[in-house]
Formats: structure tokens, sequence, C-alpha cells
């Protein structure tokens, strides 16, 4: 397997000489299912956004998808964000003006005009909301949605690009065991697609069902299994 996504010497600091993150190699490869575990404040979310190229505050090396994000000026790393990365964010964040489905197709604004296939696209988008029970949810305003339905709805719209790596932060929190179980059956399926998943939660359950598990503590990255 090739890696998707290469991380050398990381390090960031959040005051003079205290670091949060200290030294750090770690890689992604294609078609892999990564958890990332460690108590709260030990910065796994730091972590998973300096890799979504949301926080550029670092020293070391970070490539993703081929391009070292520290080379990237902001249009290339906007682009790299939205045609090879998928966020599903711990908080489910809509657009309240949109219905459930423009809050999906959202993306796929910003996507260049040769990558632009409506007909792809929504086909995607409905075989992805029925894989999540929210197909019956497209037309509705977000403000009618549960805190679940939201976070379902994050997930495909994370997907609906087709991106290779998705960079999950607690996706399963506001969910109960059956979606949890739901969502994370997606994330198998679309990492038997080739696709790079790292998952961030304080679920020791929803760790499990990774195949490669990582604790980040004291600044430092370890392998569980």
């Amino acid at each position: 397997m090739s890696k998707v996504v290469n991380v050398k010497h990381l390090s960031k600091g959040f005051e003079k000489n205290k670091f949060i993150l200290k030294d750090i190699d770690f890689s992604l490869e294609k078609g892999s299912m990564t958890a990332l575990i460690g108590a709260s404040g030990e910065g796994k979310t730091t972590f998973l956004n300096l890799i979504g190229s949301l926080d550029n505050s670092y020293s070391g090396q970070i490539i993703v998808a081929g391009q070292d994000l520290s080379l990237c000026n902001d249009k290339k790393l906007s682009h790299l964000r939205n045609t090879k990365i998928g966020f599903v964010l711990q908080e489910p964040i809509l657009i309240q003006r949109l219905s459930v489905e423009q809050n999906i197709l959202l993306p796929t604004v910003y996507l260049p005009s040769k990558a632009k296939n409506k007909t792809k696209i929504i086909s995607r988008m409905h075989k992805l909301a029925q894989y999540l029970d929210i197909d019956s949810l497209l037309p509705r305003d977000p403000n009618t949605l549960s805190g679940g339905q939201k976070q379902r709805v994050v997930a495909v719209r994370a997907l609906i690009n087709d991106p290779e790596i998705v960079l999950a932060d607690e996706p399963t929190g506001s969910l109960d065991e059956k979606n949890a179980k739901t969502i994370i059956r997606l994330f198998k399926k679309i990492k038997d697609e080739g696709k790079a998943i790292l998952t961030v939660t304080h679920d020791k359950e929803v760790a499990a069902l990774h195949e490669n598990i990582f604790r980040l503590s004291n600044g430092k990255i370890t392998k569980v299994n």
C-alpha cells in the first residue's frame, strides 16, 4: 500500500518551550482505517486539523496526497481540502438557510468544472444517504433534524466529493449504537475502495472496529495494536 499521508518530525507548541505535539512521525496508507485515541486535551483534534491543513502553524513536514502542505499557497490548500479530504467534525455544522440536500452538495460547487458530473454526484448522494437512512431527510430544513441526523448528514457531505482521505473527529459521539455502527460500516466500505480513514474517538468499542489503533499522550503517538 502507498502512503497518502506522511508526517515527519511534526511539532506544535502552544506556549514558549511548551509543546502539545512533539517530533511525531506518522503515516496513513491507502485502504486503511485508523483510530486515534487519548485523553481530552492531548491534542488529537489539533493533530487532525494539521493533517487537514486547517491549522498551518507547526514545524516538521506534512505530506498529504503527494503535496507538502508547507509549500502550498492558500488556493492549493483549499483545492486539496475540497478534492482530497473529507471532514467529519465533532460538531455537525450545517447552513440553516439551505436544505439538507443543498448542504450535502455544497462541496461540489467548488469542484473544477471537469470534475462536475451532476448525474454521478446526485447518484452518489442518494446512495450514501440511503446507506445512512437519511434519504427522506434531503428536502428538510437542518433546524428540524436531531443531533444524530445532523451527524449523518455531515458524514454524507464529507464523502460527496469521493475524497482519498477522511478525517473524522468523534463521528459517532451524538449517535446511538445502531447508527454509530452504521457509520463505521460505511467507513469500512470506502476503506475497501482504497480510501484512508483516520478517526479520533473516545469510544473504545468504536476504536476496536478499526484495524489500526494509535494513542496520543504527552505529545507522542504510539501504536496500540
